[in-house]
């Protein structure tokens, strides 16, 4: 009687006459099926990941911004380099873009009127990182600046960051604000002194839309 009650006592804990623990059973069997609910998980977003790189599965309204850049810009250019008293040092130039690889990506190619500078970016969403990136080289430098981007619909600005080196060769940060107000905008590069953290304004520009 004693070791029929024993047994009926140690079922009801959780223990079988065989000496297996259920509640050990349980405990793996609900491991097991939270891994796999885990990996299941981890599958289908990595197939979400894969599928947004395609133009198919990814909003128009991505290509806003390259859309407002396209045609050719005349461009007012103020410099803030060099000596203080003299700032800014004037330029105009001539900005002329065109969308590239089926209409997906911005070639960008600008130059002075006076033929001091010239250069050439391309940029373009990166569902990859789910923000804009771009690449910016010029004649002047054996350097490929890569930017990454970020644009608010809202008041139409366009946000770019990028990493850059300073006289003294200590990496340093540039930031870049675009306006876009339909035939004109405003383009603004600030650098970070890497000593301080305070940026300034190194380039202005007001670019003003051709007619088609």
């Amino acid at each position: 009687m004693f070791g029929k009650l024993l047994v009926i006592m140690l079922v009801n804990a959780g223990f079988d006459a065989s000496g297996g623990d259920h509640r050990q059973a349980f405990g793996a069997t609900a491991q097991s099926d939270a891994a796999s609910d885990v990996r299941s998980r981890s599958l289908k977003d990595r197939q979400q990941k894969y599928n947004s790189i395609f133009p198919i599965n990814t909003p128009d309204e991505i290509l806003e911004p390259l859309l407002e850049e396209v045609g050719v810009w005349d461009a007012d250019v103020e410099l803030y380099v060099g000596d203080v008293a003299k700032q800014p040092i004037r330029k105009t130039g001539i900005q002329t873009n065109r969308l590239v690889s089926k209409g997906r990506y911005m070639l960008n190619d600008f130059r002075y009127i006076d033929g001091s500078y010239e250069g050439t970016g391309l940029w373009g969403w990166d569902a990859y990182d789910n923000r804009y990136s771009g690449i910016w080289m010029d004649g002047d430098h054996y350097l490929v600046r890569h930017d990454v981007g970020y644009y608010d619909r809202a008041s139409k600005t366009m946000l770019w960051e990028a990493d850059t080196l300073q006289t003294d060769g200590v990496t340093t940060r540039l930031r870049i604000t675009q306006h876009f107000a339909g035939a004109t905008r405003t383009f603004q590069m600030d650098r970070m002194d890497a000593s301080t953290g305070k940026f300034t304004k190194l380039i202005f520009m007001k670019f003003t839309k051709r007619a088609d």
